[in-house]
């Protein structure tokens, strides 16, 4: 590995390497945007409901999604066909109670996603006593949740609603920037001229920051194509557009607050409400999965509509931009200072005394100080960044009047493993708070600290800054800031 990174990178192909990694990420960006499903709009009368099973119905209406819902409705459902009873909370608990039931129709067939779910409560149910709800939850990232989402995944591609979301044209140009991009790459590693470590840091940076984003398009492409993500189909688009309709006709009827425990067998409109994440009642009843981080459906504006969340994860955000500026030009400064001093180290030019008391190891010092000099770069680099986005952040404000649709800890939405969040984050408290207003179908989540973090479902106003995310004021509607 020594010998892999000794030779000295540069030249134009250094360059056209740098130039195909951006290419091939911003090319897989933009596919990413052309698979992400359409907004459907709903067409059409309600009419009667429809055919496909309540957890189906979750994945038209949830950007070819499989959410929570769809399994607390595929519950419902099961219970409305009289496989399952659902009871009423007890006084000390406000989750539902769920137990099974010989009631199912004659000759009613269960599919397999629907027997899965079954089969999950039954495998629980080891008493007399029926089983509180939230014993029957599953974490979204475990094996049985992806064996349900397959399932029902299998269930609408038999019913033509639904195909694989990735295919060798959307993926080919990515494909062919990175692979010439990690051939453009291998032949800079040596451009015929020595250069040694200490004085050729920051082409060595380029040359390891761009073999780490071609690293990085692999992964995401690699991820696209082992991934079981589906899309509407022309079918599939026509029939999320009449449950909209329907969804739109549960609305009128007031199903949102319909308790789980209230419906009747033989009536399935609270399954399919509970499906496309109409039924608070039966969300606070059966709290079987958490709700999906990247998908809310709301209904500011006047009309319910589903929004993308977004988590981002760039350097220093939710940082006060005061801190930030000062941060970062300490950063800098130092960074400067001690690239200098460890360059000069490397060199020998400088800490004479080191090098004389340790001869010997006059190697393991210019070693050292060459690494070194690598942290004081990228320190100066971030720094940079920091001071800029400071600078940019600090009399920016936004402010936003809206409900909080999510409020989630970083560990539970970060791309990275979440032990290695949990402790960077330490025993600091922070919140992503997504705040829709109405404008725009895609929210950007800012950061809160404890001061100003704000339950999910308030209405709120948040004042917040666009570079940063740092979230300078929040107050639930009613309530004034103070100065």
């Amino acid at each position: 590995m020594t010998d892999f990174l000794a030779a000295t990178p540069g030249g134009a192909m250094l360059g056209f390497a740098v130039l195909l990694a951006i290419a091939g990420h911003v090319g897989l960006s933009f596919a990413e945007r052309r698979a992400t499903p359409s907004r459907i709009a709903s067409v059409g009368e309600s009419g009667a409901l429809r055919k496909e099973s309540p957890a189906v119905v979750n994945l038209l209406t949830n950007d070819a999604t499989v959410t929570a819902a769809g399994m607390r409705a595929t519950v419902v459902d099961l219970a409305s066909r009289g496989w399952l009873r659902i009871l009423p909370p007890v006084t000390d608990d406000e989750t539902s109670r769920v137990r099974p039931a010989s009631e199912a129709y004659d000759g009613d067939a269960l599919l397999p996603h629907e027997r899965l779910v079954l089969q999950h409560i039954l495998a629980r149910f080891t008493t007399d006593q029926a089983i509180p709800a939230r014993h029957l939850a599953v974490d979204i990232r475990g094996p049985w949740w992806r064996r349900f989402r397959s399932l029902v995944h299998a269930e609408a591609k038999r019913a033509g609603l639904v195909t694989r979301r990735w295919n060798p044209i959307l993926l080919g140009g990515p494909v062919a920037a990175a692979l010439l991009g990690l051939l453009a790459w291998n032949v800079s590693r040596d451009d015929g001229t020595p250069v040694a470590v200490v004085d050729s840091i920051e082409r060595r940076i380029i040359a390891i920051v761009t073999l780490a984003g071609l690293i990085l398009l692999i992964v995401r492409i690699v991820r696209h194509v082992i991934s079981n993500d589906v899309t509407h189909t022309e079918a599939g688009v026509h029939a999320t557009g009449r449950w909209l309709a329907v969804r739109q006709r549960l609305v009128a009827s007031g199903f949102a607050p319909m308790a789980a425990s209230a419906l009747e067998v033989g009536d399935r409109r609270l399954a399919y409400a509970a499906a496309m994440s109409l039924a608070d009642g039966a969300r606070v009843e059966l709290p079987l999965a958490r709700e999906d981080h990247y998908r809310a459906w709301s209904a500011v504006g006047g009309a319910g509509r589903l929004v993308r969340v977004r988590y981002p994860w760039r350097p220093i955000y939710g940082i006060n931009p005061v801190y930030a500026l000062l941060g970062g030009l300490l950063a800098m400064f130092v960074g400067l200072r001690a690239r200098s001093f460890f360059a000069d180290v490397a060199r020998a030019e400088a800490w004479d005394s080191l090098y004389e008391r340790f001869s010997e190891q006059d190697w393991l010092i210019s070693h050292i100080a060459t690494g070194i000099t690598f942290v004081t770069v990228i320190l100066v680099l971030v720094g940079a960044w920091a001071a800029f986005a400071g600078a940019a952040d600090m009399f920016n404000t936004i402010e936003r009047t809206g409900v909080v649709i999510r409020a989630r800890r970083p560990a539970e939405v970060t791309p990275l493993p979440r032990s290695w969040v949990k402790r960077l984050e330490g025993d600091r408290y922070s919140l992503y708070v997504a705040l829709d207003d109405g404008t725009s179908d895609t929210i950007t989540a800012w950061r809160a600290s404890e001061r100003t973090a704000m339950p999910q479902g308030v209405d709120a106003v948040v004042r917040a800054t666009p570079i940063l995310g740092y979230v300078r004021r929040a107050s639930p509607i009613g309530h004034v800031f103070h100065d």
